[in-house]
């Protein structure tokens, strides 16, 4: 059998430090303001990075060749969409790290703001609308168990239209981190014990108070168990899609949402983001916040995490004003009170919660 990233931090060091002395990979600095969300008792962090602004995306631009003579060619020449060359087959071999699987392999995010940014990419291709599959999971968790320099990680997954990803090929991410996240320092304080609350325990379903359905588990660790770390992962990951598409389905049946919100209910993209303690999944509405003065900003998983990229001052100054919960929290789907009382509001959410832990401790006896 196959000892996968037995070296893995330091291979992912080295193979880091020469791709960008080569130039394969490109790191742009960036500036962390941080941004004190006093409602969630959390400190957000918003990078900016103008020189991302240049960033080439998916789609390419050229000008055909015209064969006729000068003056027989039409005024305007002829632009040709071309297709951006998938960047995972081939990847660059500068950018290869390791094998994490039979089936994945490690490639270093060629545009980062953060050092020894990685990808957990599938060797043959797989949409980037499919679920997670176990061996996904496993290969995303042995990446993290397997960064000795780091004092945190945070792995997340954009999945289908509207989550963020910019790239169909499957592939999911990890950021290795000096301190925890904004939102595992949010999922921590949620989990405990506070008044009328009982205290969350792994395998219960819960969210955190962001404007928008989502949906927590924490995880037990194998050790206290006798499940496999794999039947762990997947046992959560089982019970936040029921969960989630159950709220999207209440969503769907509320009076004011619109047919084209339903359509959107039927063609679900989310954000999921894992640490070694929790998982969580937040269902999308649509790719970008609102559109404020002229300025929107794209979100990704790592919004929901509570990091956002601004590549310009303007959309620095927009998130510093609105707050960055307010921002993601848009672009996923709220209940809000529109059509509610605020009565049919709290006990929506209580019969809500008991169809999740339900759910939830249905899964955890299989």
């Amino acid at each position: 059998m196959i000892a996968y990233l037995s070296e893995f931090d330091t291979q992912l060091s080295t193979t880091y430090d020469a791709a960008l002395k080569s130039g394969q990979l490109i790191f742009t600095s960036s500036e962390t303001v941080k941004s004190k969300e006093t409602e969630y008792n959390i400190d957000c962090d918003i990078c900016y990075a103008p020189a991302l602004a240049k960033k080439p995306h998916g789609i390419l631009l050229t000008v055909e060749a015209d064969p006729r003579p000068k003056l027989d060619r039409p005024s305007t020449p002829v632009i040709q969409k071309v297709e951006k060359a998938n960047p995972f087959l081939p990847h660059t071999p500068a950018l290869y790290v390791a094998d994490a699987s039979e089936e994945h392999k490690i490639l270093l995010n060629k545009f980062c703001i953060v050092p020894r940014h990685f990808l957990v990419v599938t060797k043959d291709f797989h949409p980037q609308t499919e679920p997670l599959t176990p061996d996904d999971m496993m290969a995303i968790w042995n990446s993290i168990m397997a960064l000795r320099n780091s004092r945190d990680a945070v792995a997340f997954y954009n999945c289908g239209t509207r989550s963020g990803a910019s790239q169909p090929h499957k592939h999911m991410q990890i950021i290795p981190l000096e301190a925890p996240s904004p939102i595992a320092i949010l999922v921590r304080e949620c989990s405990k014990r506070q008044h009328g609350k009982k205290e969350n325990r792994p395998g219960d379903v819960f969210s955190v108070p962001y404007n928008c359905i989502n949906h927590v588990i924490l995880l037990p660790a194998a050790e206290h168990t006798s499940k496999s770390q794999e039947d762990i992962l997947l046992e959560a990951y089982i019970t936040l899609m029921d969960a989630m598409l159950m709220s999207i389905r209440a969503y769907a049946e509320q009076g004011h949402v619109s047919d084209e919100e339903r359509k959107l209910c039927t063609n679900t993209a989310y954000n999921w983001i894992m640490t070694t303690e929790f998982m969580m999944i937040v269902p999308r509405k649509q790719e970008s916040s609102k559109m404020i003065n002229g300025v929107a900003l794209d979100i990704n998983s790592l919004g929901f995490a509570g990091m956002v990229l601004a590549k310009t001052k303007r959309e620095l100054e927009m998130v510093k004003d609105r707050g960055v919960v307010t921002v993601v929290a848009e672009t996923g789907f709220s209940f809000g009170f529109e059509g509610r009382s605020p009565e049919e509001e709290a006990k929506r959410a209580e019969e809500q919660a008991k169809l999740e832990q339900q759910m939830s401790n249905v899964l955890l006896n299989l």
